[in-house]
């Protein structure tokens, strides 16, 4: 029989194996988001958002219609009731890129005890989100470990890549034989598999790389410290994991050995003595296991009967957290509330209605990346506060390609709703207007129906009549002056992305013109 410690050991490297796998799994799904010549994506890219009971929580609490495949979290709750809080340090994909980037840029060091001092700011936090879901605030994807991540990968990270490849490459090539000997066949390999087919440009890079980079800053205080003191998913998990079966024994420090404390990256054990072990913080990443010292001292065992150490939040923090998730309703509804929406702020297609866009999409950037033609972007302020990150169409980056439904087929939520692509066609997005202090047969007395051409739709939404001006010569000349027909146009862009006038287009889309109550 082999020794338990080489048993332990093994354990701990099916866990490592598990976290890589998870990891690989999230970045190879994030890559497949892409058109690839189809119509219909051949992988479930939104898989982990499926998995991930906090959306789903946040989804039933704010009253949005059912949506399937949020369903499937469940099978994450009923294991944690079994196994414990395993999510955090076996699946995590945001988990392991934090210890991956602690490994990478910070020395090993002592904890400095803040993130233990601060373990229940997540719980807090956790309440004030679910609180304000029931008013339709639903911001819990801006604090949700896999939103932040595919966001910042989206946004910042594949972008990045991709840049860096392309003037890598293009500089290889310069230099001519022997380099592009490697260099080209690397790079078509890369293309092949990982770049996408054009490059990628989005709005809000240096604010998501900040938010990113605080997030992995936070390790240089203490180990794992977004899991263990702000992570409002990894607080869910932590109720959950209250009353898991399986639990460590023993429930406490053994008096003549504290060993645990420094080998536990999650600090799971409760001031006092003897300082009890948390269910609610342990990850089960079995570290204390392959190092106790002491035989046999440390098991995880479905028997044991010791009392479960307490989650005291505190009366008051407690109320403060409701009150607080309430208070934000009108704090950031209001300022939305009072302002018209703006003429400008294009979203995607069938969710034209701003209300049910803001409570159900979960800012996870998934519609971004696996935009056509690049031109769903992130929201700044157009919608307000609580629009922060929600998408919206840029027709200048991007249009909304006529034979393309993706985005409604990778959105969780149904935020942006999934629709056969003949539906799809017909949805109105805004309108076009020309702009004929900008419009070159306007203003130059030239021919120039670029925007017709490029128009989807048929019958086509621009038409042209036409007219005797005076050209910029001072000369009489006929010319087809362009006209949109709102009755046909949906609203693409494709005719704004295409204008050659530099700056802003000449034929530009905007929103319905009445006012959304």
């Amino acid at each position: 029989m082999e020794p338990k410690q080489t048993l332990f050991r093994r354990w701990i490297s099916l866990r490592r194996v598990s976290q890589l796998f998870f990891f690989a799994l999230f970045v190879f799904l994030f890559l497949k988001a892409e058109y690839v010549g189809q119509e219909v994506l051949s992988w479930p890219v939104d898989l982990f958002f499926r998995f991930d009971p906090l959306i789903f929580a946040a989804h039933l609490l704010s009253f949005s219609p059912w949506v399937a495949g949020l369903s499937w979290s469940l099978v994450f709750v009923a294991l944690t009731l079994v196994l414990g809080r395993f999510f955090c340090g076996w699946v995590c994909p945001m988990g392991t890129a934090l210890d991956g980037c602690r490994r990478l840029l910070f020395r090993p060091r002592e904890d400095r005890g803040l993130a233990a001092r601060w373990r229940r700011g997540k719980y807090y936090l956790l309440i004030a989100l679910l609180v304000s879901a029931p008013f339709s605030l639903n911001l819990v994807g801006l604090f949700d470990p896999l939103s932040l991540l595919y966001r910042s990968l989206a946004i910042v990270f594949f972008p990045g890549f991709g840049y860096g490849v392309e003037k890598a490459a293009l500089a290889m090539y310069r230099l001519g034989a022997p380099f592009t000997y490697v260099s080209e066949p690397v790079y078509q390999a890369l293309k092949a598999v990982v770049l996408p087919f054009k490059p990628l440009v989005y709005l809000l890079p240096f604010l998501t790389l900040i938010l990113f980079a605080l997030v992995v800053a936070a390790e240089r205080v203490d180990r794992r410290f977004w899991c263990r003191a702000l992570c409002p998913l990894g607080a869910l998990y932590g109720l959950l994991a209250r009353f898991s079966l399986l639990r460590r024994r023993p429930a406490a420090l053994c008096p003549d050995c504290g060993d645990c404390t420094q080998i536990c990256k999650m600090a799971a054990f409760a001031p006092g003595k003897p300082a009890r072990h948390i269910n609610a913080e342990c990850q089960l990443c079995l570290s204390c296991l392959d190092q106790c010292q002491k035989e046999d001292r440390v098991v995880f065992t479905w028997r044991s009967k010791a009392p479960r150490a307490p989650l005291d939040l505190g009366r008051r923090q407690v109320i403060t957290s409701l009150a607080a998730g309430a208070a934000a309703v009108p704090l950031l509804r209001l300022g939305s509330l009072a302002r018209r929406p703006d003429e400008y702020l294009i979203r995607p297609p069938g969710a034209q209605e701003e209300a049910p866009l803001l409570t159900r999409c979960i800012r996870c950037g998934q519609c971004l990346k696996v935009c056509l033609t690049n031109g769903l972007q992130p929201v700044l302020w157009e919608a307000g506060l609580e629009g922060l990150y929600t998408p919206r169409l840029v027709p200048r980056m991007g249009y909304c390609a006529y034979s393309c439904n993706l985005c409604g087929q990778v959105c969780p939520t149904g935020a942006i709703p999934s629709r056969p692509l003949a539906e799809k066609q017909t949805l109105v997005l805004g309108t076009a207007f020309i702009d004929r202090s900008r419009c070159i047969p306007y203003t130059e007395g030239a021919d120039c129906l670029v925007c017709e051409e490029h128009c989807p739709v048929s019958p086509k939404a621009i038409g042209y009549h036409e007219q005797e001006v005076t050209n910029l010569q001072g000369e009489r000349v006929k010319v087809k002056l362009p006209v949109v027909h709102p009755d046909r146009c949906i609203g693409c862009g494709h005719c704004e992305h295409v204008c050659p006038v530099g700056g802003a287009a000449a034929i530009r889309v905007k929103r319905s013109l009445r006012v959304e109550m």
